[in-house]
C-alpha cells in the first residue's frame, strides 16, 4: 500500500455521557437517554442516539427536549465516572499509539505516520483502536485516519456512531467539498448562516472566486485558513500531554433572566462543578472569568485574579460573586451565564488550612457517591 507523508488518527466516545449512564444501568439500553438537569430550565449536556432520533440534542433546554420526546429518560452527570472512563481510555490508548493529543475528555487526536511499518492498511489500524477502547471500557468509538487533524475530525463526526473512516491522500479537497460549511471547526451557527445567506451551503463552495471579495471582507484571516482547510492543506501538529488551560462551564436560558440572585445561582452551582473537577485533577485556578450574553447577543465579560490559586469554592467565591454584581446591569435580560476558571497550575497541600482539607476530602467522597448536583460545600468559620 502507498505510504502516507503523513497520517493522523483521530477518535471520538459515540455519545460519552449517555453511553456511560448505560453501562451504569443496563436497563437504559435502547431506550432515549439524555444526561442533563430535570428542571425544564436546565440544559441537555448529552443524548443518546435513540434521543436523538426525536430531536433531542446537546445544549437543548431540557423543556424542549421534553416535548420533542415525552418519554425521554434523563439522568444526572456523573463526573467521576466520566474521568475514570476516560483513564482507562488513556492506559489503553498510550499501550498502541506512543504520540497521543486528547483534546477533551472523550476525544483524541494521535500522530501515526510512523505506524505504518506496523500497520500498513491504515483500516486495520482503526479497528485495532476501536476494538481496544471497548473491550477496556465497553464504549464505542468512532475512528477516522487522514492527513490532517481537521478532515479526520469531519470525516468522524460524517461517520458516527462506531463508524470507521479513512480519508486517503490526495482525495482530502474532493471528500470535503460536499459537507455542509457548519461542520468545518471554527465556523459556528452564526457564521454559517451568514455563509448560507450568500449561497455558501458547502466547504467547497469557500473556493468560488464570485464569494471571494466580500468573504475576505467580512472574514479576513479566518478566510484564508478555512480555504486551506478546503484544499486539503492542514499541518497543525499532534501536541502531546496539552494541558487543559482552562475549565469552564456556561448556559443559555430558556427564558431570558433579570433576576441577579438566579444568575447568581447558577454561577455558583458551576463553580461547584468545576472546583470538584479541578480537584480530580490535582489543580488549582489562578483567575476566572464571569460571562453574560443580553437579548441583543452582546457579550460581556469581567476576568480577575485571584490572590494565591485555588479549588476551594468558599474562598473563590466572594471574588466571582463581586465580578458577577459589578457585571450585571439592572433591569437587563441575560439569554447566557458562564463561568471558566484558568491560570491551571499543580494544587499543593499547603493550599489548605487542616480544617478545610478535611471538608474538601468530605465533600469529595459525598461528590463520588451522589454526585456534584446533589452535593455542595459551605463557608469554613475561622477558628
Amino acid at each position: 500500500m502507498m505510504r502516507w507523508s503523513r497520517q493522523i488518527l483521530f477518535g471520538d466516545i459515540d455519545a460519552m455521557f449517555a453511553s456511560a449512564a448505560v453501562l451504569a444501568d443496563p436497563s437504559l439500553a435502547g431506550k432515549p437517554v439524555a444526561v442533563g438537569g430535570s428542571s425544564p430550565r436546565g440544559i441537555i449536556a448529552a443524548a443518546s442516539y435513540e434521543a436523538r432520533a426525536f430531536g433531542v440534542r446537546s445544549a437543548m433546554p431540557t423543556g424542549e427536549a421534553k416535548r420533542l420526546c415525552p418519554q425521554l429518560i434523563l439522568v444526572p452527570p456523573d463526573r467521576p465516572l466520566y474521568q475514570r472512563l476516560h483513564e482507562q481510555m488513556q492506559a489503553v490508548i498510550s499501550r498502541l499509539l506512543p504520540v497521543v493529543e486528547w483534546s477533551s475528555i472523550d476525544e483524541f487526536y494521535a500522530e501515526t505516520t510512523d505506524m505504518q511499518s506496523l500497520y500498513p492498511d491504515p483500516a486495520r489500524l482503526g479497528r485495532s483502536v476501536k476494538e481496544a477502547i471497548f473491550e477496556a471500557t465497553g464504549l464505542h468509538c468512532t475512528v477516522a485516519l487522514a492527513s490532517g487533524k481537521t478532515v479526520a475530525k469531519v470525516a468522524a463526526d460524517a461517520h458516527k456512531p462506531d463508524g470507521l473512516a479513512v480519508i486517503e491522500p490526495g482525495t482530502e479537497a474532493a471528500f470535503l467539498a460536499i459537507r455542509p460549511v457548519r461542520e468545518l471547526p471554527g465556523i459556528g451557527p452564526k457564521s454559517a448562516m451568514m455563509l448560507q445567506g450568500l449561497g455558501i451551503h458547502c466547504v467547497g463552495d469557500l473556493l468560488d472566486p464570485q464569494h471571494e471579495p466580500f468573504l475576505r471582507q467580512q472574514w479576513g484571516n479566518r478566510l484564508i485558513a478555512w480555504q486551506a482547510i478546503a484544499r486539503g492543506i492542514d499541518r497543525d501538529p499532534v501536541v502531546v500531554d496539552r494541558e487543559a488551560k482552562s475549565l469552564g462551564r456556561e448556559t443559555t436560558f430558556e427564558q431570558d433572566c433579570n433576576d441577579l440572585d438566579f444568575l447568581e445561582l447558577t454561577i455558583k452551582s458551576f463553580l461547584g462543578t468545576l472546583t470538584h473537577d479541578l480537584r480530580l485533577q490535582g489543580l488549582a485556578a489562578g483567575s476566572f472569568t464571569v460571562k453574560l450574553k443580553d437579548t441583543t447577543f452582546r457579550v460581556t465579560t469581567r476576568q480577575q485574579q485571584f490572590r494565591q490559586p485555588l479549588n476551594y469554592d468558599p474562598a473563590m467565591w466572594p471574588a466571582i460573586r463581586s465580578a458577577l454584581h459589578s457585571l450585571a446591569i439592572p433591569h437587563t435580560d441575560y439569554r447566557l451565564v458562564g463561568l471558566s476558571l484558568s491560570g491551571l497550575l499543580p494544587a499543593t497541600e499547603s493550599l489548605f488550612a487542616q480544617r478545610q482539607t478535611q471538608a474538601v476530602a468530605t465533600l469529595d467522597g459525598l461528590i463520588e457517591r451522589y454526585g456534584s448536583r446533589m452535593v455542595r460545600l459551605g463557608g469554613i468559620p475561622e477558628e
